[in-house]
């Protein structure tokens, strides 16, 4: 199975300043700590163990004690120093003449990416990059990918709207073989990630194969500022279409503009909405917050829990209906991850829109990115969000109540594996589900063509026939 997301756009995210805070058995880990400098001294091959002074040896430590404390899943000390001893080791090999500075952040990248797939030591490019996409706006192809285990190949998790990955015609679930000239296949994600991206207006190939069994594609794509436009939308007759690409600092307001806009034109007649949240990767959870509780009154939606039961926090919407209780559908596909989930969870669970499409991504964890010293930092899960029903959505995504796959032939699906994801976290119920017949007979009975939009179709035909708020009443 493929592992979790992680690469071109920040999923999900809390901003908060590095500190350490005190581990659970300081014994275990000065002991860990200890080994971690005799250790180093051996792969640089000197008999001079650094100084717990050393300013590399704070870093490290520093990161190592969060880790301990801050982690959603506990770590032993000791584990944690293996998996960055096996990083300085690597290094060393692969770069013999690497400084002590070099060496401590492999040692951190190493013990970082084995917690999860999401938390990773982020270096001066890393951590500006990740502040970049939280405003908006960001250098590189404009594509979220992750690893394919079965292929050793990257996998295309989605293209974000607009970008040059978009406009290349690259798919959900595509597969990548190589970059410019080079196998993918023996890379790791990171050094992958960084091949595909450069200075804006330089062009990188990459060979693609759209299924395993494929025949490979090669395309050429030119790297630009990737500026995310957060919402667009247009009138499907008295339908409001919204489509939310990402959850950025702007997302919230320009979803009101949209309703308003929409309102306008339709002379304050809107029938409902379609809300497009197909291969929207995630983002801001304050802005996934917001914008659930747009379609929401004062009602629960969404807890983030952590290590510590005090950190604990319980989202909750305030008084008031953008659309006034008018019907609403939420479009959801594989590419639907993160703060996308909190929406489309936040609406089913309290009956406000059905869910039509394929089942959303599964990843349901809070990442904390802290500045260290100087300009680079860490990103660290540090929680998992959970539906106003009680349901994880980690794992397992959210099923569509209609599902509906496309007609163009993209039928690949990326998840984790819930075996090897969380092996203890118990599946959601399953959702109370539609047949297209029973929601829009219409497009049901029509024949597809190649490149219609089914799931956009049924639901703007079930809001326009009121078929929906008459079957979900029904007991």
């Amino acid at each position: 199975m493929a592992k979790l997301l992680m690469a071109l756009l920040l999923l999900m995210a809390a901003m908060g300043p590095a500190c350490a805070v005190a581990p659970t058995s300081r014994a275990e880990t000065s002991a860990a700590l200890e080994r971690y400098r005799q250790e180093f001294a051996k792969v640089k091959g000197t008999a001079t163990v650094p100084s717990t002074s050393d300013r590399n040896y704070i870093l490290f430590a520093d990161v190592m004690r969060r880790v301990l404390a801050e982690h959603v899943k506990p770590s032993p000390p000791q584990v944690l120093v293996e998996k960055a001893v096996a990083g300085l080791q690597k290094k060393k090999k692969d770069e013999p003449g690497a400084n002590d500075r070099a060496l401590t952040e492999a040692a951190l990248d190493a013990m970082l990416s084995s917690l999860d797939p999401y938390s990773s030591f982020l270096d001066s490019e890393h951590f500006r990059y990740m502040r970049e996409q939280t405003q908006g706006e960001f250098g590189g192809l404009g594509i979220e990918v992750t690893m394919d285990d079965d292929s050793g190949l990257i996998r295309v998790v989605s293209p974000i709207d607009g970008s040059p990955a978009a406009r290349a015609g690259l798919r959900t679930g595509d597969l990548i073989t190589k970059i410019d000239e080079l196998q993918v296949k023996g890379l790791n994600l990171r050094d992958a990630v960084a091949r595909m991206r450069g200075p804006v207006g330089t062009s990188v190939a990459l060979t693609m194969r759209r299924t395993a069994n494929d025949s490979p594609f090669r395309v050429s794509l030119t790297r630009a500022v990737v500026k995310i436009q957060p919402v667009r939308y247009r009138l499907e007759g008295d339908v409001a279409y919204i489509r939310i690409a990402a959850f950025n600092q702007q997302t919230a307001h320009s979803l009101d503009e949209a309703v308003e806009d929409m309102r306008r034109q339709s002379n304050g007649k809107l029938a409902g909405a379609v809300v497009d949240l197909r291969n929207n990767p995630g983002g801001l959870l304050d802005q996934a917050v917001n914008v659930a509780d747009r379609f929401l009154e004062g009602v629960d939606i969404v807890s983030v829990r952590g290590r510590d039961p005090d950190e604990n926090r319980r989202y909750t919407g305030t008084p008031g209906d953008l659309l006034a209780g008018l019907p609403v559908v939420v479009l959801v596909n594989s590419g639907s991850a993160s703060a996308s989930e909190i929406v489309a969870g936040a609406l089913q669970d309290h009956s406000r829109a059905l869910l039509f499409g394929t089942r959303s991504y599964g990843k349901g964890s809070v990442q904390t990115i802290s500045s260290l010293t100087g300009d680079i930092g860490i990103r660290l899960t540090t929680a998992r969000y959970f539906r106003p029903s009680g349901a994880l959505v980690d794992c397992f995504g959210i099923s569509p109540n209609l599902e509906i796959k496309p007609t163009n032939g993209n039928t690949e699906e990326t998840h984790p594996d819930p075996a090897t994801c969380d092996p203890n976290a118990p599946p959601p119920p399953p959702a109370r589900a539609w047949k297209m017949e029973e929601l829009c007979p219409d497009v049901a009975a029509t024949e597809p063509k190649p490149d219609a939009d089914r799931p956009m179709e049924c639901a703007v035909a079930a809001i326009r026939t009121r078929l929906m708020g008459t079957l979900i009443g029904r007991p």
